[in-house]
Protein backbone atom coordinates (compact mmCIF):
# COMPACT_ATOMS: atom_id res chain seq x y z
CA UNK A 1 0.00 0.00 0.00
CA UNK A 2 1.02 3.67 -1.25
CA UNK A 3 0.23 6.09 0.87
CA UNK A 4 0.27 10.25 0.26
CA UNK A 5 -1.35 13.46 1.50
CA UNK A 6 -2.10 16.46 -0.86
CA UNK A 7 -3.42 19.56 0.41
CA UNK A 8 -6.33 21.45 -2.33
CA UNK A 9 -7.39 24.69 -1.28
CA UNK A 10 -6.68 24.11 2.27
CA UNK A 11 -8.34 20.36 2.12
CA UNK A 12 -6.24 17.50 2.69
CA UNK A 13 -6.90 14.71 0.53
CA UNK A 14 -5.45 11.33 1.67
CA UNK A 15 -4.73 9.02 -1.49
CA UNK A 16 -4.12 5.17 -0.68
CA UNK A 17 -2.84 3.27 -3.76
CA UNK A 18 -3.13 -0.36 -3.50
CA UNK A 19 -0.57 -1.73 -6.75
CA UNK A 20 1.83 -3.96 -7.71
CA UNK A 21 2.37 -2.37 -10.81
CA UNK A 22 2.19 1.50 -9.67
CA UNK A 23 3.20 4.00 -7.02
CA UNK A 24 1.91 7.47 -6.36
CA UNK A 25 4.70 8.99 -7.54
CA UNK A 26 3.90 7.73 -11.04
CA UNK A 27 0.76 9.48 -10.89
CA UNK A 28 1.01 12.94 -9.00
CA UNK A 29 4.95 13.91 -8.38
CA UNK A 30 5.12 16.03 -11.58
CA UNK A 31 2.48 17.72 -14.13
CA UNK A 32 2.45 14.51 -16.02
CA UNK A 33 -0.19 14.32 -18.64
CA UNK A 34 -4.25 13.55 -18.03
CA UNK A 35 -3.16 14.77 -14.19
CA UNK A 36 -4.63 16.93 -11.62
CA UNK A 37 -1.95 19.27 -12.23
CA UNK A 38 -4.04 20.06 -14.98
CA UNK A 39 -6.36 21.76 -12.78
CA UNK A 40 -5.09 22.49 -9.44
CA UNK A 41 -2.34 23.62 -6.94
CA UNK A 42 -1.56 20.56 -5.59
CA UNK A 43 0.76 20.57 -2.18
CA UNK A 44 2.13 17.78 -1.14
CA UNK A 45 2.07 17.62 3.34
CA UNK A 46 2.00 15.64 6.34
CA UNK A 47 -0.79 17.17 7.93
CA UNK A 48 -2.34 14.37 10.63
CA UNK A 49 -5.99 15.45 9.68
CA UNK A 50 -7.10 14.21 6.65
CA UNK A 51 -10.24 15.67 5.91
CA UNK A 52 -10.83 13.42 2.67
CA UNK A 53 -10.25 10.19 1.13
CA UNK A 54 -8.99 8.52 -2.20
CA UNK A 55 -8.70 4.80 -2.50
CA UNK A 56 -7.45 3.53 -5.60
CA UNK A 57 -7.15 -0.69 -5.93
CA UNK A 58 -5.64 -2.78 -9.06
CA UNK A 59 -7.95 -5.39 -9.28
CA UNK A 60 -9.50 -7.43 -11.53
CA UNK A 61 -13.08 -6.21 -9.84
CA UNK A 62 -14.15 -3.18 -11.12
CA UNK A 63 -16.62 -0.66 -9.07
CA UNK A 64 -16.42 2.95 -8.21
CA UNK A 65 -18.04 3.95 -5.14
CA UNK A 66 -18.56 5.98 -2.10
CA UNK A 67 -18.09 4.27 1.26
CA UNK A 68 -17.47 5.03 5.14
CA UNK A 69 -16.55 8.67 3.76
CA UNK A 70 -13.91 7.30 1.02
CA UNK A 71 -13.95 7.39 -2.79
CA UNK A 72 -12.96 3.99 -3.49
CA UNK A 73 -11.84 3.13 -7.11
CA UNK A 74 -11.19 -0.91 -8.40
CA UNK A 75 -10.13 -1.73 -11.55
CA UNK A 76 -7.34 -2.24 -13.76
CA UNK A 77 -5.05 0.41 -13.25
CA UNK A 78 -3.34 0.00 -16.68
CA UNK A 79 -6.69 0.63 -18.43
CA UNK A 80 -7.53 4.04 -15.95
CA UNK A 81 -4.02 5.92 -16.66
CA UNK A 82 -3.97 5.27 -20.33
CA UNK A 83 -3.43 8.28 -22.91
CA UNK A 84 -6.88 8.74 -24.15
CA UNK A 85 -8.18 11.75 -26.26
CA UNK A 86 -11.64 11.68 -24.19
CA UNK A 87 -10.16 12.58 -21.08
CA UNK A 88 -13.71 11.78 -18.72
CA UNK A 89 -12.51 8.02 -19.67
CA UNK A 90 -9.41 8.14 -17.91
CA UNK A 91 -8.57 8.20 -13.75
CA UNK A 92 -7.11 11.80 -14.07
CA UNK A 93 -7.69 14.97 -16.56
CA UNK A 94 -9.65 17.78 -16.75
CA UNK A 95 -12.54 15.39 -17.25
CA UNK A 96 -11.75 12.41 -15.47
CA UNK A 97 -13.13 10.07 -12.06
CA UNK A 98 -10.71 11.67 -9.46
CA UNK A 99 -11.42 15.30 -11.10
CA UNK A 100 -15.10 15.01 -10.73
CA UNK A 101 -14.93 13.53 -7.47
CA UNK A 102 -13.07 16.72 -6.28
CA UNK A 103 -15.47 18.79 -7.90
CA UNK A 104 -18.20 16.87 -5.98
CA UNK A 105 -16.52 17.61 -2.37
CA UNK A 106 -16.08 21.23 -3.06
CA UNK A 107 -19.38 21.85 -4.23
CA UNK A 108 -21.40 19.57 -1.43
CA UNK A 109 -19.16 19.63 1.35
CA UNK A 110 -16.93 23.10 0.96
CA UNK A 111 -19.28 25.40 -0.58
CA UNK A 112 -17.01 26.20 -3.30
CA UNK A 113 -17.19 25.98 -7.06
CA UNK A 114 -15.11 25.41 -10.22
CA UNK A 115 -15.17 27.79 -13.21
CA UNK A 116 -13.13 26.55 -16.29
CA UNK A 117 -11.07 30.05 -16.47
CA UNK A 118 -7.74 32.01 -15.66
CA UNK A 119 -7.60 34.40 -12.65
CA UNK A 120 -5.08 37.10 -12.21
CA UNK A 121 -4.57 39.66 -9.75
CA UNK A 122 -2.37 42.85 -9.79
CA UNK A 123 -0.68 45.14 -6.67
CA UNK A 124 -4.02 47.39 -6.26
CA UNK A 125 -6.11 43.98 -5.56
CA UNK A 126 -7.70 44.35 -8.87
CA UNK A 127 -8.82 40.84 -10.38
CA UNK A 128 -9.47 39.41 -13.93
CA UNK A 129 -11.34 36.23 -14.39
CA UNK A 130 -11.01 34.99 -17.89
CA UNK A 131 -13.42 32.23 -19.12
CA UNK A 132 -13.56 30.47 -22.29
CA UNK A 133 -13.36 27.52 -23.97
CA UNK A 134 -9.62 25.38 -25.39
CA UNK A 135 -8.03 27.55 -27.63
CA UNK A 136 -9.88 31.11 -26.93
CA UNK A 137 -7.26 32.76 -25.86
CA UNK A 138 -6.93 32.65 -22.13
CA UNK A 139 -3.17 31.82 -22.47
CA UNK A 140 -2.28 34.91 -24.32
CA UNK A 141 -4.60 36.68 -21.77
CA UNK A 142 -2.49 35.47 -19.10
CA UNK A 143 0.95 35.87 -20.86
CA UNK A 144 -0.10 39.99 -21.32
CA UNK A 145 -0.91 40.53 -17.94
CA UNK A 146 2.17 38.64 -16.61
CA UNK A 147 4.19 40.95 -19.04
CA UNK A 148 2.26 44.09 -17.24
CA UNK A 149 3.25 43.04 -13.84
CA UNK A 150 0.16 41.28 -13.05
CA UNK A 151 -0.01 38.08 -11.12
CA UNK A 152 -1.03 34.78 -11.80
CA UNK A 153 -3.63 33.56 -9.36
CA UNK A 154 -4.54 30.58 -11.52
CA UNK A 155 -4.37 29.31 -15.02
CA UNK A 156 -6.83 26.55 -15.89
CA UNK A 157 -9.57 26.35 -13.08
CA UNK A 158 -10.22 29.14 -11.12
CA UNK A 159 -12.25 28.39 -7.06
CA UNK A 160 -14.62 30.34 -5.72
CA UNK A 161 -16.13 29.68 -2.38
CA UNK A 162 -20.07 31.29 -0.94
CA UNK A 163 -18.34 33.90 0.87
CA UNK A 164 -16.66 35.36 -2.68
CA UNK A 165 -13.03 34.08 -1.62
CA UNK A 166 -10.67 33.43 -5.18
CA UNK A 167 -8.18 30.56 -4.22
CA UNK A 168 -5.01 29.48 -5.88
CA UNK A 169 -5.04 27.30 -8.22
CA UNK A 170 -3.08 25.61 -10.76
CA UNK A 171 0.17 27.43 -12.18
CA UNK A 172 0.96 24.85 -14.97
CA UNK A 173 -0.55 26.05 -18.04
CA UNK A 174 -1.05 24.67 -21.23
CA UNK A 175 0.02 26.05 -24.41
CA UNK A 176 0.09 25.28 -28.14
CA UNK A 177 3.43 25.20 -29.52
CA UNK A 178 3.42 28.20 -31.15
CA UNK A 179 3.44 29.76 -28.36
CA UNK A 180 7.10 28.60 -27.17
CA UNK A 181 9.27 31.48 -28.39
CA UNK A 182 6.52 34.18 -27.70
CA UNK A 183 6.89 32.55 -23.55
CA UNK A 184 10.58 32.75 -24.01
CA UNK A 185 10.75 36.14 -25.15
CA UNK A 186 8.25 37.59 -23.21
CA UNK A 187 8.19 35.45 -19.77
CA UNK A 188 11.73 34.10 -19.61
CA UNK A 189 10.81 33.41 -16.10
CA UNK A 190 8.65 30.67 -17.10
CA UNK A 191 9.94 27.00 -17.83
CA UNK A 192 8.79 25.23 -20.62
CA UNK A 193 8.54 21.77 -19.84
CA UNK A 194 9.48 20.61 -23.24
CA UNK A 195 8.89 16.84 -22.62
CA UNK A 196 5.79 17.14 -21.02
CA UNK A 197 2.66 17.38 -23.74
CA UNK A 198 -0.82 17.14 -23.03
CA UNK A 199 -2.52 15.57 -26.70
CA UNK A 200 -5.74 16.87 -27.29
CA UNK A 201 -8.74 16.93 -29.80
CA UNK A 202 -7.58 19.96 -31.09
CA UNK A 203 -3.43 19.34 -31.31
CA UNK A 204 -0.85 19.07 -29.23
CA UNK A 205 0.07 21.35 -25.84
CA UNK A 206 3.06 21.93 -23.87
CA UNK A 207 2.80 22.69 -20.01
CA UNK A 208 4.95 25.38 -19.29
CA UNK A 209 5.84 26.28 -15.51
CA UNK A 210 4.94 29.39 -14.40
CA UNK A 211 5.67 29.32 -10.71
CA UNK A 212 7.42 32.41 -10.96
CA UNK A 213 4.88 34.65 -11.32
CA UNK A 214 2.13 33.47 -9.06
CA UNK A 215 0.92 34.96 -6.03
CA UNK A 216 2.15 34.88 -2.52
CA UNK A 217 -1.06 33.82 -0.73
CA UNK A 218 -3.29 30.90 -1.07
CA UNK A 219 -6.60 33.03 -0.99
CA UNK A 220 -7.99 36.67 -1.18
CA UNK A 221 -11.43 38.31 -0.47
CA UNK A 222 -12.54 39.58 -3.56
CA UNK A 223 -13.87 42.92 -3.95
CA UNK A 224 -16.42 42.75 -6.39
CA UNK A 225 -16.29 46.18 -7.43
CA UNK A 226 -12.52 45.81 -8.16
CA UNK A 227 -13.62 42.41 -10.55
CA UNK A 228 -13.45 42.11 -14.30
CA UNK A 229 -15.27 38.99 -15.67
CA UNK A 230 -13.69 38.50 -19.33
CA UNK A 231 -15.21 36.21 -21.80
CA UNK A 232 -12.16 35.59 -23.96
CA UNK A 233 -12.77 35.33 -27.97
CA UNK A 234 -8.79 36.07 -29.11
CA UNK A 235 -9.83 35.51 -32.99
CA UNK A 236 -13.01 37.81 -33.04
CA UNK A 237 -13.20 40.17 -35.28
CA UNK A 238 -15.98 42.46 -33.79
CA UNK A 239 -15.09 45.30 -31.76
CA UNK A 240 -11.85 44.89 -29.40
CA UNK A 241 -13.99 45.21 -26.17
CA UNK A 242 -17.78 44.91 -26.16
CA UNK A 243 -19.60 45.52 -22.33
CA UNK A 244 -21.86 42.39 -21.72
CA UNK A 245 -25.38 43.32 -20.57
CA UNK A 246 -27.18 40.22 -20.98
CA UNK A 247 -27.10 38.28 -18.12
CA UNK A 248 -28.50 35.30 -19.64
CA UNK A 249 -25.42 35.53 -22.09
CA UNK A 250 -23.32 36.12 -18.64
CA UNK A 251 -24.84 32.73 -16.61
CA UNK A 252 -24.60 30.93 -19.64
CA UNK A 253 -20.42 31.58 -19.65
CA UNK A 254 -19.91 31.04 -16.20
CA UNK A 255 -21.64 27.64 -16.62
CA UNK A 256 -18.43 26.59 -19.49
CA UNK A 257 -17.39 24.97 -16.07
CA UNK A 258 -16.56 21.26 -15.53
CA UNK A 259 -18.74 21.15 -12.55
CA UNK A 260 -21.58 20.78 -15.35
CA UNK A 261 -20.41 17.81 -15.83
CA UNK A 262 -22.63 16.42 -13.70
CA UNK A 263 -21.68 12.41 -13.42
CA UNK A 264 -18.51 10.61 -13.08
CA UNK A 265 -18.49 8.17 -16.32
CA UNK A 266 -15.43 6.20 -16.99
CA UNK A 267 -15.14 3.35 -19.21
CA UNK A 268 -13.70 0.04 -17.50
CA UNK A 269 -13.04 -3.18 -18.86
CA UNK A 270 -15.41 -1.70 -21.70
CA UNK A 271 -17.86 -1.03 -19.05
CA UNK A 272 -19.85 2.35 -18.26
CA UNK A 273 -20.31 3.15 -14.82
CA UNK A 274 -22.46 6.14 -14.47
CA UNK A 275 -21.62 7.20 -10.97
CA UNK A 276 -24.50 10.00 -10.15
CA UNK A 277 -23.43 13.46 -9.28
CA UNK A 278 -26.04 15.53 -6.24
CA UNK A 279 -24.27 18.95 -6.74
CA UNK A 280 -25.35 21.63 -4.58
CA UNK A 281 -27.29 23.77 -7.49
CA UNK A 282 -28.28 26.78 -5.25
CA UNK A 283 -24.56 27.43 -4.07
CA UNK A 284 -23.63 27.78 -7.61
CA UNK A 285 -26.62 29.68 -8.87
CA UNK A 286 -26.15 32.42 -5.86
CA UNK A 287 -22.55 32.81 -6.47
CA UNK A 288 -23.39 33.32 -10.21
CA UNK A 289 -26.15 35.54 -9.34
CA UNK A 290 -23.82 37.72 -6.94
CA UNK A 291 -21.42 38.28 -10.05
CA UNK A 292 -24.43 38.63 -12.45
CA UNK A 293 -25.70 41.34 -10.03
CA UNK A 294 -22.59 43.39 -8.55
CA UNK A 295 -20.92 46.22 -10.30
CA UNK A 296 -18.02 43.97 -11.94
CA UNK A 297 -17.08 44.82 -14.94
CA UNK A 298 -18.15 42.20 -17.81
CA UNK A 299 -16.45 42.47 -21.32
CA UNK A 300 -16.38 40.64 -24.32
CA UNK A 301 -12.49 40.94 -25.38
CA UNK A 302 -11.72 39.80 -28.76
CA UNK A 303 -9.65 41.17 -31.54
CA UNK A 304 -6.30 39.41 -30.92
CA UNK A 305 -3.25 41.30 -29.24
CA UNK A 306 -4.42 44.38 -30.36
CA UNK A 307 -7.91 44.15 -28.10
CA UNK A 308 -5.88 42.79 -25.42
CA UNK A 309 -3.17 45.08 -24.96
CA UNK A 310 -6.43 48.18 -25.21
CA UNK A 311 -8.10 46.47 -22.69
CA UNK A 312 -5.48 46.94 -20.09
CA UNK A 313 -4.76 50.70 -21.50
CA UNK A 314 -7.98 51.39 -21.43
CA UNK A 315 -9.12 49.85 -18.06
CA UNK A 316 -6.38 51.76 -16.38
CA UNK A 317 -4.34 48.93 -15.31
CA UNK A 318 -0.95 48.58 -14.57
Amino acid sequence: MDVQKYKIRGIVFEIILNSDKYKIYDLFDEPQPYNLYINYNIIKCNDDIISERIIISDSDITSVKIENGSFIINSNISRLVQKNYNHQFSLFGNKGIIQKYILYILETKYNSIVFHGCALKNEKSDIIIGLGESGSGKSILINIALQRGWKLISTEQTIIDDEMNIFKGNIFDNVSPLSKELIREKLPQAVILSDKRLIEPIGQKIFVDMSFYQTKYDKFKMDLNKLTIINVNFNGKNENITEIEDKDYLLRLFQISASDKISFPAIIENNLIDFPYIGNSKLKNNIISNFIESDAKKIMLSNGFKGFNLFFERWGCK
